[in-house]
């Protein structure tokens, strides 16, 4: 602000002054609340992008509880075990389902699973205790253990189990 403007303002009347003082006051506020709008933003979107993110059967008391999970789809559902250590997969639309163990076996089982659980994020891969895990695409679910022994895949049309 130039110095002759300062002295236009002090040379004002009494009203005039307080009223150029409240608009420099407004002013200054609509530019700190526009700046902390503008920061505010993508911290509250990150907020919202990480609360989508989670990782399927990693609460605290994991190692130790049933996990049902899906495919992103919601076509095949899978249940993994504590104990006996093992994951069973069922593809919804040909009921074929298969079981590994840590041994690496990969076995065809009949079995219903009634409930999805938690539906895997694209991509993700779960890795359990005793060297299983298991990664999935929208509708494809893959099993391993993970030292190469044993495998299965459940997709439409291409379902498969591969053992050493």
């Amino acid at each position: 602000m130039k110095v002759g403007a300062v002295l236009a303002i002090v040379e004002r009347s009494s009203t005039r002054r307080v009223a150029a003082l409240a608009a420099c006051a407004v002013a200054c506020g609509v530019i700190v609340l526009a700046a902390l709008a503008v920061s505010a933003r993508p911290a509250a979107a990150a907020r919202v992008r990480d609360a989508h993110v989670h990782d399927a059967c990693s609460t605290p008391n994991s190692a130790h509880v049933l996990c049902h999970f899906s495919t992103p789809s919601g076509n095949i559902r899978c249940l993994w075990t504590p104990s006996p250590n093992s994951i069973v997969c069922e593809l919804l639309a040909t009921r074929r389902a298969y079981r590994l163990h840590p041994t690496g076996r990969a076995k065809r089982v009949a079995v219903h699973l009634a409930r999805r659980g938690e539906t895997l994020p694209r991509s993700q891969e779960i890795v359990f205790p005793e060297s299983l895990s298991c990664r999935d695409t929208r509708t494809t679910m893959t099993c391993n253990q993970d030292e190469g022994f044993g495998e299965f895949e459940l997709a439409r049309g291409r379902s498969r189990a591969a053992s050493a």
